[in-house]
């Protein structure tokens, strides 16, 4: 009996503490909040739906494909915010409160995750994800990408690219396994026969307003997306998470000529898949800082075993 009455008074000391240092926590100065603390017009408000308003659906997309900075873009064209499946409290703090919000709820529009169709999200979200808009970036930049963001911890982080990767066997094999994610994630969507909207990120860079009134209208919201909410994403475009590159000459230098034979073999596999409505923008897709290419026409396919192969060669 005295030993039960113990428990329960340490159990209750512990819940005391936890209230007591989260309290302290939120009064303290957020890196995240201090460093992205912005005034946005009134004019650019975002806000939760009703409960049951919006149907689940995900914004898919490798990881470096730039998914913040779209939902950025949605929630500043619809004034409704979007959600995740991820439960990123820095995310939550600056400007993406559906980040912690139940996505099935209702309330937000959209929810971000990297996962593939047949895992497409953590165990706590259910399972009914009615569509996707599919957000593809040429694997190029989504690799230079992904690894600043996983070797800083940060959204808008820039990493060291000064250690001679070329000769570097683990960012090759890391490199190599970004470009199978660039088109297994996708088209495992594609193939599940359920309703999508390919975006290509390229395209948003350079006419942004065009493909989000392409997402308005899949999402079905295009009343929401009124000429001043369009001057909200002119205005306050960038947000917070878009990374501002000073100069990726030594970022794209990592790849060597049989990366760069690899990564083009999926890029090729990648647009068989797509829909011709929906063509990759392979104007955007070959940066000029890459240096010299093989012989693009030369290369075949590569197609990942664990996807059915395109209907042409089904």
């Amino acid at each position: 009996m005295y030993k039960c009455h113990r428990r329960k008074r340490f159990l209750f000391l512990v819940f005391i503490m936890a209230i007591i240092i989260i309290f302290v926590l939120n009064l303290m100065p957020s890196p995240h909040r201090a460093q992205f603390k912005r005034t946005s017009p009134a004019r650019c408000s975002v806000n939760f739906a009703e409960a049951g308003r919006f149907p689940l659906v995900a914004l898919l997309s490798a990881p470096g494909s730039g998914n913040t900075w779209t939902r950025h873009l949605i929630q500043q064209a619809t004034g409704f915010y979007t959600g995740s499946a991820y439960n990123v409290i820095h995310l939550a703090e600056t400007g993406y409160a559906g980040e912690i919000v139940d996505p099935s709820a209702g309330t937000t529009l959209t929810m971000k995750t990297h996962m593939a169709y047949f895992r497409i999200t953590p165990d706590r979200i259910e399972k009914n994800v009615t569509a996707a808009i599919i957000l593809i970036r040429n694997p190029f930049d989504m690799t230079i990408s992904e690894r600043n963001r996983r070797f800083t911890k940060s959204q808008t982080g820039l990493a060291s690219w000064n250690k001679d990767l070329r000769n570097d066997t683990e960012w090759t094999e890391y490199a190599k396994f970004q470009a199978i994610k660039y088109v297994r994630i996708p088209v495992s969507w594609m193939q599940s026969g359920l309703p999508f909207l390919v975006v290509h990120y390229e395209n948003i860079m350079s006419d942004r307003i065009r493909e989000i009134r392409r997402i308005a209208k899949f999402l079905n919201v295009t009343e929401f997306v009124t000429e001043e909410r369009l001057r909200c994403i002119q205005d306050e475009g960038e947000g917070n998470y878009h990374r501002k590159y000073v100069d990726k000459k030594k970022m794209y230098d990592a790849f060597t000529d049989d990366l760069k034979t690899t990564f083009i073999g999926y890029i090729k596999a990648l647009s068989e898949y797509l829909p011709e409505s929906q063509p990759l923008p392979w104007e955007h897709y070959f940066n000029p800082l890459l240096g010299s290419l093989p012989n693009i026409s030369s290369i075949e396919p590569i197609y990942d075993k664990l996807l059915k192969l395109p209907k042409k060669l089904q």
